[in-house]
């Protein structure tokens, strides 16, 4: 059964990985953080009933928040119970990982099949059920992603559907990617929320014009100050050095 108790989790997202795809969740991690929110949507309601942020933190991810841990074990079953999403990186590595299957099984228990989403990063979805051209060893999605929860708890034989976004190259791709998982974890339409981040790309690139110009005006002024200044130093060095030359001619006389 899932949790209402909104107000009392912690972190906005838990991402579930294979240790081999560390670089990948360190990327996801600075993404989802660092996501340059539009403002007319702050304050709205998320698929986890909570509004919708400033800034999408924090996120939880064990390698950040396990080294001062004494149990392991109790950390993880706390983050996982006051993360509002899962977020799971999908590879080969974590379709085989023991680890991340517990975690999805772990916040399904807890929070229901709605707010897992997955962002694919290698191998290929469905590979497992005879995908033409593929392998058992190609599956991308753990086994308790592709499946839903029986009423004890346990995995059943049902498939799900999984929200995923895929990173891909000639896929979703890195950025296109992105947009689409905070699209599932705000609630928003894809097309909408890329719609606002050209705008907010198109806007960045207009301030980023209007301060170059800035500069390049006070560039070429400071240029020209200074070059006057050298001129008008040359200038005195003559001026002083003819009246030199019209003493010294006086004094002869």
């Amino acid at each position: 059964m899932a949790d209402t108790t909104e107000n009392v989790r912690k972190y906005w997202a838990f991402i579930s990985y294979s240790h081999s795809d560390k670089a990948w969740a360190d990327w996801l991690h600075r993404s989802l953080e660092n996501y340059p929110m539009p403002r007319d949507l702050v304050g709205q309601p998320t698929p986890a009933n909570t509004p919708i942020p400033k800034r999408f933190v924090p996120v939880f991810r064990d390698r950040e928040e396990l080294p001062t841990a004494t149990d392991l074990g109790a950390v993880i079953a706390r983050a996982l119970k006051h993360a509002r999403f899962l977020v799971v990186i999908c590879s080969p590595r974590s379709a085989k990982s023991p680890w991340v299957e517990k975690e999805i099984i772990e916040y399904k228990r807890t929070h229901g099949e709605s707010r897992v989403l997955c962002l694919i990063v290698d191998g290929e979805p469905w590979a497992s059920s005879g995908k033409t051209g593929f392998s058992e060893d190609d599956e991308c999605f753990p086994k308790a992603v592709r499946r839903q929860l029986g009423h004890d708890g346990e995995l059943s034989n049902e498939p799900t559907e999984p929200i995923a976004a895929d990173a891909r190259e000639g896929k979703d791709g890195r950025e296109n990617a992105v947009i689409k998982l905070m699209a599932g974890l705000l609630g928003v339409g894809f097309d909408d929320l890329r719609r606002r981040e050209q705008e907010y790309q198109r806007r960045r690139l207009r301030r980023f014009q209007a301060t170059a110009a800035v500069f390049g005006l006070l560039f070429i002024a400071a240029v020209s100050a200074a070059v006057y200044a050298v001129k008008q130093k040359r200038a005195a060095l003559h001026t002083l050095s003819q009246s030199d030359l019209n003493l010294a001619v006086a004094a002869r006389k």
